[in-house]
């Protein structure tokens, strides 16, 4: 083969790579829900993390949406209108990355919170803060329509407000109201929901508000707003929970949101009172510590910390600026600030995802 044909080969090899998406682009999306009811849609550089607004953006959505997640097919996203008991389906173009909303929104029930999808896409979870319930419902595979399952909505304490689903598919709920976090295993052919034996159990700590299962699937964190600490359990084989031992742990001043890497063993905290960001590194028993350098500044009153699908990048909502900070990590867990960083918004930001 002469060197100049092993060439033409090599880049049609590539090119064909990165058109059937096998190769890493230099780019994913990001989207953000605004307290004025809109999405912002973001270009995220993969090197430089530089947030790059798409055309169009940011779309209009419900009454104070709050809660926003992809589909795992990247076709699709919700988002939680929790002023006006729906949640929005937009389709999202794979070109550009612009979103479309497909009407009519869907109905919930009061002042819905959360939303999680189980990771095959099949049913998507929304937490009804003001009616003590999760709404289940199934998703079209062809157009991710959804329809409410059998027996839904599912009575779920006073005020859930956080969800988190297992790997093994027990789906978590915080009751920010009864200080207590819920176990349901979901059944995967009719999304149903059962309690785990022993759910409700108890967090230990006032106003649990987030809840975040390590990317190992094995522990499982909660926030407590209130009395300013973590509680941390291990996830038994059935889904049931058992607290690692010194739990509640400490945290900074108001701790409202907790995500975990997508790589690696650490956590991250939003600090609402303190303007800050915490790092926790687990132990092999899930103890969080507090990381070398944490807690690390960011704008006032932050009101979720979001973790960039690959781990690049972590995001933080500034509920009192108005403003969105992003946060570059090392290859050792290490936060520092970006340098185009805070990003301005329309509104304040209520909540972030990213696509791959």
């Amino acid at each position: 083969m002469s060197r100049n044909h092993f060439w033409t080969t090599a880049l049609l090899v590539a090119a064909l790579a990165w058109l059937c998406g096998c190769s890493t682009a230099p780019s994913h999306l990001a989207y953000v829900t605004l307290s004025n009811g809109q999405v912002a849609a973001y270009r995220v550089d993969n090197s430089s993390g530089l947030l790059t607004a798409i055309p169009g953006s940011p779309y209009t959505a419900g009454v104070f949406p709050t809660s926003i997640t992809v589909h795992p097919s990247g076709k699709f996203a919700y988002v939680a209108n929790t002023g006006e008991g729906d949640v929005s389906l937009f389709l999202i173009n794979a070109a550009t990355g612009a979103l479309r909303e497909i009407l009519p929104r869907i109905p919930t029930g009061t002042n819905p919170t959360s939303l999680a999808v189980r990771a095959d896409g099949n049913e998507l979870f929304v937490a009804n803060s003001g009616s003590g319930t999760i709404s289940v419902f199934s998703i079209s595979s062809g157009n991710a329509n959804v329809v409410a399952i059998s027996g839904s909505p599912f009575s779920c304490g006073v005020s859930p407000v956080g969800l988190a689903i297992s790997p093994s598919n027990v789906l978590y709920v915080a009751d920010s109201a009864s200080n207590v976090v819920f176990a349901f295993s979901v059944d995967t052919t009719t999304g149903g929901l059962k309690a785990v034996p022993g759910s409700p159990f108890a967090v230990g700590g006032s106003n649990p508000t987030s809840v975040a299962i390590d990317a190992s699937g094995k522990f499982l964190y909660i926030t407590n707003l209130l009395s300013n600490t973590i509680s941390a359990f291990s996830i038994g084989s059935n889904g049931g929970l058992v607290a690692v031992f010194g739990s509640p742990f400490p945290a900074a001043t108001g701790p409202v949101s907790v995500a975990a890497a997508p790589t690696g063993e650490s956590i991250y905290v939003a600090n609402q009172g303190s303007n800050s960001i915490s790092r926790f590194t687990l132990s092999a028993s899930g103890a969080p510590s507090e990381a070398t350098g944490s807690p690390f500044l960011v704008g006032r009153g932050p009101v979720f910390v979001a973790p960039d699908v690959g781990g690049n990048f972590l995001f933080a909502g500034n509920g009192l600026s108005g403003n969105l900070s992003e946060l570059s990590v090392s290859s050792s867990g290490g936060l520092a600030n970006v340098a185009q960083s805070p990003y301005a918004t329309a509104a304040t930001p209520t909540s972030l995802t990213t696509t791959k």
